[in-house]
């Protein structure tokens, strides 16, 4: 034995790193891997084992106070002006945005025909509108009916077609586990009318109320592009990166990484994906465990401490 492995994953998890420990195991047998749900510390660890080189990996929240021993990485939320900030420093194209304020004025020749205008702490597409860029200094009527007190941001809107779609790609310590589109099952409307604006579902690709449609994607250009998004922050080793391609300009933009760990469809009940794909077929599609072991084997080698 050489090295330790210690992950910290929820209880619906651990089944799929227990499997995956199994792989690590067999393929290098220096490292020891520990696999524990929901709460652990290196303490908790035999005492034989506190001389060896450790990595800890934390795919829950981590304790508030980081084990000194080993090297730590765990999963963390950052808020999207921070994402999107640190992208653009690293060249990572992300659509152009701002926070923004209900009645903010707004240089109309900056943005475009059309923008998005979305809640900066709401997820699942909630309080998301596609607004004629002309028409964003009228809308204070309608949010004060909607009750939408959260901060907002603006942000460019991306064509990506005649069906709004996106690509999710689980990229897991720098390496994909999967990658589907998911699209939007109604031909997008543009609106022309705040009317339209407030009535339309079909520039939305993440809403819960409608059958989105998925598919497996192996695009190498998007896998590729994951991973340089996944490295703006490899502390977080569990990232459902998002990703738009503009139709017009055939350009690949950043839209979130999601880096809180709610991530693993594989085994998250609710997850319409997994419904709809399956379990298998995401599975499959990369050899999800057997690069998730490979990638756990590099990653042991390169960082325990």
């Amino acid at each position: 034995m050489g090295k330790i492995l210690a992950i910290c994953c929820r209880p619906e998890t651990h089944d799929d790193f227990l499997a995956i420990a199994k792989r690590i195991i067999k393929k290098a047998p220096e490292i020891a891997v520990v696999i524990k749900p929901f709460i652990y510390h290196p303490d908790e660890l035999d005492p034989a084992l506190k001389h060896f080189p450790l990595l800890n990996i934390y795919l829950v929240n981590p304790p508030e106070k980081l084990p000194a021993r080993g090297k730590t990485l765990f999963v963390k939320s950052i808020d999207k002006l921070e994402q999107y900030k640190n992208y653009s420093i690293a060249d990572v194209s992300t659509p152009k945005t701002i926070e923004y304020e209900i009645g903010q004025p707004l240089n109309f020749n900056d943005w475009g025909e059309y923008v998005f205008l979305k809640s900066l702490n709401d997820s699942l597409s909630l309080n998301s509108f596609l607004i004629p860029t002309k028409l964003i200094l009228d809308i204070k009527p309608y949010f004060d009916k909607l009750k939408v007190k959260n901060k907002m941001l603006l942000q460019e809107f991306i064509y990506t077609g005649e069906y709004a779609n996106h690509f999710r790609v689980l990229n897991f310590l720098g390496e994909p586990l999967y990658c589907t589109q998911v699209s939007n099952p109604y031909r997008l409307l543009l609106p022309s009318t705040l009317e339209e604006v407030f009535n339309n579902n079909t520039a939305q690709t993440s809403i819960q109320s409608i059958d989105l449609q998925f598919k497996l994607e192996t695009n190498e250009e998007v896998l590729n592009f994951s991973r340089k998004v996944y490295n703006i922050f490899p502390a977080q080793p569990l990232q459902g990166i998002d990703i738009v391609f503009n139709d017009d300009k055939k350009k690949l933009f950043a839209l979130e990484g999601n880096q809180g760990g709610n991530v693993w469809t594989f085994s998250l009940s609710t997850s319409k994906m997994r419904a709809a794909l399956g379990r298998t077929a995401l599975l499959n599609q990369f050899n999800a465990f057997d690069v998730a072991c490979d990638i756990l084997i590099v990653k042991t080698n390169e960082l325990a401490i």
